[in-house]
């Protein structure tokens, strides 16, 4: 009896490894799958607009591309900043709270809600850039394009942030495949027709993100009418961490691409077209960690809810040291190849962009992805309270080095400044988290 109780013990055991084995694999196929659905979800954007960029680089003069790149960039502070940190960045710890049965419910109530919001906040901009022609400037239809491109480009957000939280990717490439082709036959027509201006840029961006978002269409059976009660308090629950998402975002978008008008205001126009050229170089970088943190927030927020707390240091340090090497790699290699790259994608205009502007760049970055990767655990149990004090440090370094640092240095100086902010930033959540840790 004893040895047959031995051998199924053995069995049990061999069962039981083999079901772990076999489920840790699957959770890593699964895994692996959706890390290369997102990628090619994020390459398409990044290529859509890295190659819309390099196009009109070439075709628009110098000043009207630092114009279109000063729109670019607060269309960002609307979308990706107060819009995405409202609506997105708390959406896998919300709807993790409540259960799947609900989320139909969720899902129509964040698109009406996203949707109200951005038209009021395009609407506004588009009535300032009536003003502004009626007053006979000549960015006025740049703000109106700009207006009409942010309630599309919401809900093409809103339909990939939601798909990222199904599992649904493949739906999520399809949208941006959408966006790219249907940029670029709009940006092809747009050089055919000889409208070759910053607004008709911006207007074939809301042209295709609108495009995109149709796709919604074909999946309103999984959409349902929210109760009241269910609609406020997701709403609240978002808007509640949303504060701080925000502000983490802001300050996050000040230190980067909002410096594209601090220094078109500081040194000129030409010194915002050559900071936007090299933000594109490292929007393949940005996009890869975007990805990353896209995929695996849900992932992680879904364990920290069922109980495994303790992960967090664990998962933090590991995003960290996984995103900073891969920034790494990146950022020396651009700093290799970076200018011969630019030289044969951009003719005819003159940007100031010099290994050593390269090399600082890469360096922030670097940095930039390290402190992404230790805010993730972080940002899937919607308390991003505890990163604030970082990206407040990070400002307060950016402040003081950016004056002296762009009258010297012009460009070169302004990056210089991003580094010292990123690496206030790194430091300053290194030095909190280790002050929290348990001992």
């Amino acid at each position: 009896m004893s040895a047959l109780t031995d051998r199924l013990d053995r069995v049990a055991a061999q069962t039981g490894v083999t079901g772990a084995v076999s489920g840790a694999l699957r959770r890593l196929r699964r895994a692996g799958g959706n890390v290369a659905l997102g990628l090619i979800d994020q390459a398409l954007l990044s290529g859509s607009a890295f190659a819309l960029t390099i196009v009109l680089a070439n075709v628009l003069d110098i000043n009207s591309f630092g114009r279109f790149s000063i729109a670019w960039s607060f269309s960002i502070l609307i979308e990706a900043v107060f819009l995405r940190g409202l609506f997105d960045d708390g959406l896998p710890a919300t709807a993790h709270r409540i259960p799947q049965s609900l989320w139909p419910q969720l899902r129509l109530g964040l698109y009406l809600s996203s949707l109200l919001v951005s038209v009021a906040l395009g609407l506004l901009l588009a009535i300032a850039g009536l003003v502004i022609v009626a007053a006979g400037g000549a960015a006025g239809e740049l703000v109106i394009a700009t207006g009409l491109a942010i309630p599309a480009v919401r809900l093409q957000s809103m339909f990939r942030r939601i798909c990222y939280l199904d599992g649904r990717l493949p739906r999520a490439v399809t949208s941006s495949l959408t966006y790219c082709l249907a940029l670029v036959v709009s940006a092809g027509l747009m050089i055919a027709l000889k409208l070759t201006g910053a607004a008709a840029a911006m207007a074939c961006i809301a042209i295709s993100a609108a495009l995109a978002t149709s796709l919604l269409l074909a999946h309103t059976s999984e959409l349902a009418w929210p109760r009241a009660r269910i609609f406020r308090g997701s709403l609240r629950r978002l808007f509640r961490n949303g504060r701080w998402f925000v502000a983490t975002s802001l300050t996050y978008w000040i230190g980067s691409i909002g410096l594209i008008p601090v220094c078109g205001f500081l040194i000129g126009l030409e010194a915002s077209a050559s900071l936007r050229i090299l933000l594109l170089v490292f929007a393949p970088l940005s996009q890869v960690c975007a990805t990353m943190f896209s995929v695996r927030l849900p992932e992680i927020a879904a364990e920290l809810r069922a109980g495994r707390r303790s992960a967090v240091v664990a998962a933090a340090r590991e995003n960290a040291l996984l995103l900073g090497s891969i920034a790494a790699v990146y950022g020396a290699v651009v700093v290799l190849l970076g200018q011969r790259i630019l030289a044969l994608v951009i003719h005819g205009q003159s940007y100031e962009i010099g290994t050593g502007s390269l090399a600082l760049m890469a360096a922030a970055m670097a940095l930039d992805a390290v402190w992404l990767g230790l805010a993730l655990p972080l940002f899937a149990t919607g308390k991003p309270q505890r990163f604030m004090l970082s990206r407040i440090a990070g400002l307060v370094a950016l402040c003081c080095v950016l004056p002296f640092a762009a009258a010297t240095w012009q460009v070169m100086g302004a990056v210089a400044a991003m580094v010292a902010s990123s690496a206030a930033s790194v430091i300053t959540v290194v030095l909190t988290n280790s002050a929290r840790e348990p001992t």
